[in-house]
């Protein structure tokens, strides 16, 4: 017999203390292979630990293992890189060596995805793979140099100079994400669907979650000189410039995943291509929330891009009050609501209002663990930052690397990333709540 979350009785947060008086369900929902995450919510204490002339940084902790860094970084893009290569310069030559750590496995794969035989892949050594990687990065940067915006390369350059590091080993490292597919949740919930009304956006990723860069997760909180930019979060690891998960100080909100389309099928509008004559898709997504002041210019921005990989997104916006999903690739985008979704069915994935999602497997899915989970919230106009961190994440067990909840209008997340060192995943740890608004 299922049994229904507390607050659906109480209110919202009630079960972190009366789960067990509440009967809160501790096996999986039909379809799931997850229970809900009970893990308490941290709140971490604020450490300053360095300040630069354009930068100042912090540490956000509850003991050593409960953490995350944060940067404020300011001017132009070099002078916002030199500051990150300033106030990271000893973490920057340990993540340089966690970055590289996993080329092998994730060069492996691209190999395979070219068509390379898996038997030829296997038996070359990590370094030779590591070295092949290399220079598909170094081909890859040439063949896409003339998409990308000169203030990627600036930045990087900075960090480069103020590190030591070599610039090409930080170029090398930031396309490394147009070889890396992950499996991942997106979802947005609004209006009458949400506790208080409000927007909520789950951006889990579904990752390595043992990759060592987990050594270093960071927000680095830009304020560029550059003219129409938004002062915005990136979420991210150390030494990643690009876009997984970033939130603007305007409210704009992205999460992604990747889009593998079935050989065969009719899933989209026309079979997505793959190019690497573009825009790497971390700058593109991050260029959405940097520039972007509502979802048609999130829109327009996606359209005007060279856009190189297959992928799923979705953006939140405070302005809009809304959300939308979209499938883009080299060859085209989509944009969808939560009524004009074209794969909307009752079984798996049937239309809510105030509600879109990818769930964390290949889309469209016929899985039915995230409709069951939300069901119930969804019908009682209750999800919130717990339904997210608590029962989707723990439910559907999504967020292997990192899990993020973001509430655009009021600029809190709640955010964990797998345990440096140890066997833990993301989704089974505790979140750590962050007002950035005390950042901004």
């Amino acid at each position: 017999m299922l049994e229904f979350p507390c607050h659906h009785l109480l209110g919202p947060g009630c079960c972190t203390l009366l789960l067990v008086s509440c009967g809160y369900a501790l096996q999986p929902l039909p379809s799931c292979d997850g229970t809900p995450n009970l893990s308490p919510l941290l709140t971490p204490t604020v450490t300053p630990l360095s300040s630069v002339p354009n930068g100042d940084s912090y540490l956000l902790a509850n003991d050593t293992t409960n953490y995350v860094y944060l940067a404020k970084v300011r001017g132009t893009a070099y002078e916002m890189g030199y500051a990150q290569g300033q106030l990271f310069k000893d973490e920057l030559q340990q993540q340089i060596l966690n970055l590289e750590a996993i080329y092998p496995e994730n060069v492996r794969d691209a190999l395979d995805t070219f068509g390379i035989p898996k038997s030829v892949v296997q038996m070359m050594p990590d370094w030779l793979v590591t070295q092949v990687g290399k220079v598909l990065l170094d081909v890859n940067w040439i063949v896409a140099s003339q998409w990308i915006p000169q203030r990627y390369a600036d930045e990087m350059r900075g960090i480069a100079d103020a590190s030591g590091i070599a610039y090409e080993r930080i170029r090398r490292a930031n396309l490394l994400p147009e070889l890396i597919q992950a499996h991942c949740t997106v979802l947005g919930a609004w209006g009458n669907a949400t506790s208080d009304g409000k927007l909520y956006h789950l951006r889990a990723l579904d990752w390595d979650a043992f990759a060592p860069i987990n050594q270093y997760p960071i927000i680095v909180i830009y304020e560029p000189s550059e003219e129409g930019s938004q002062v915005f979060a990136n979420i991210n690891y150390l030494g990643w410039i690009g876009t997984l998960t970033s939130i603007s100080k305007i409210g704009i909100s992205v999460g992604e995943k990747v889009m593998l389309p079935r050989v065969g099928s009719s899933d989209y509008p026309i079979w997505p291509t793959v190019t690497y004559f573009g825009k790497p898709w971390q700058f593109t997504l991050r260029d959405t929330i940097q520039f972007a002041t509502s979802l048609a210019d999130v829109s327009s921005i996606l359209t005007a891009t060279h856009r190189t990989m297959r992928i799923h997104g979705g953006w939140g916006s405070a302005p809009d009050h809304s959300f939308r999903g979209m499938n883009f690739a080299s060859n085209f985008v989509e944009l969808f609501d939560d009524k004009n979704y074209t794969h909307n069915n009752e079984v798996s994935h049937p239309q809510m209002d105030g509600v879109f999602y990818f769930d964390k497997h290949v889309q469209p899915s016929g899985d039915q663990c995230l409709k069951n989970i939300i069901t119930p919230f969804y019908e009682s106009g209750s999800i919130n930052e717990e339904t997210m961190y608590r029962d989707i994440v723990g439910g559907h067990q999504t967020g292997d690397n990192m899990y993020v909840v973001m509430k655009p209008e009021t600029g809190e997340i709640w955010m964990a990333s797998s345990e440096y060192g140890k066997p833990v995943k993301a989704y089974q740890r505790s979140p750590i709540y962050i007002n950035l608004s005390n950042f901004w």
